[in-house]
């Protein structure tokens, strides 16, 4: 599917998958106990994870679950996630998202983290509802493009994702939210009739970060085509962030999106 061959090309940078599961945020403990509560579970049994990439949502459940599957169509992703997972009840699959291969029913919950937009919407709603129980929740976590940090460096780190959009856009290059847009999640699977119930919901956490943890987010993006760091303003991300954080810990605040519909 063309979405998943766009996916697959943005993730091929050979050390990207590294830099991706150093810098990404992970989904809160709120948000996963969350689902718990509106799966009606305390423990599920099984969680899914579609898009798994190198496991950081799949890793985060593996206190709260039995058993969790990450699900990863690109190999060097999974290779990643594989080298970064030492929990003993988090194991991964390569394969897309509409096509898992699991049982019929099993799961409590199925997710989405941060992968979403990058699926054919029907085929994923359609595996999704057949791998959960009857009232599991299949849910797509997404947080925001940037974290709240300070006023100087969160206006550099919005200087940076213009340019970076500037530059995708000279070379004719989509982004993986203009294919599915995120905002119409729900509204899709809404329409998609495999869930009783769907809903959005808002949720904010914190942690703590530094100018490096800032810049090795940014290029944990990646780029856009052959553009250069210097093209989309890394280095004047880096110079402001360390300008006004120098060598200080401090809060980053993050907020998520969470949509979710129960089977």
């Amino acid at each position: 599917m063309a979405s998943h061959l766009i996916e697959l090309s943005g993730y091929a940078r050979e050390g990207f998958a590294r830099l991706y599961d150093t810098y990404r945020p992970r989904p809160p403990r709120i948000l996963l106990e969350t689902l718990c509560r509106i799966a009606a579970t305390d423990r599920p049994s099984l969680v899914v994870d579609l898009g798994t990439g190198t496991g950081l949502s799949a890793r985060a459940w593996s206190e709260l679950a039995d058993r969790i599957v990450g699900v990863e169509a690109n190999e060097a992703m999974v290779a990643q996630a594989r080298s970064a997972t030492t929990e003993p009840n988090v194991e991964y699959v390569t394969a897309f998202a509409h096509d898992t291969r699991l049982g019929d029913g099993a799961a409590d919950v199925v997710t989405c983290s941060q992968s979403l937009h990058w699926m054919e919407p029907e085929p994923t709603f359609a595996e999704a509802e057949r791998i959960l129980r009857p009232g599991g929740v299949f849910a797509a976590y997404d947080y925001d493009p940037a974290p709240l940090v300070e006023p100087e460096v969160d206006e550099a780190y919005d200087a940076y994702l213009r340019r970076r959009r500037e530059a995708r856009e000279r070379r004719g290059i989509p982004a993986g939210g203009d294919i599915w847009p995120k905002r119409e999640h729900v509204d899709r699977m809404r329409a998609s009739g495999r869930f009783r119930y769907c809903r959005e919901l808002a949720l904010h956490t914190i942690v703590r970060g530094t100018a490096d943890s800032l810049v090795g987010l940014a290029r944990s993006i990646g780029l856009s085509g052959d553009a250069t760091e210097e093209e989309i303003g890394i280095p004047e991300l880096e110079i402001a962030a360390r300008r006004a954080l120098g060598d200080r810990e401090v809060p980053f605040h993050w907020s998520y999106a969470v949509r979710y519909g129960v089977k």
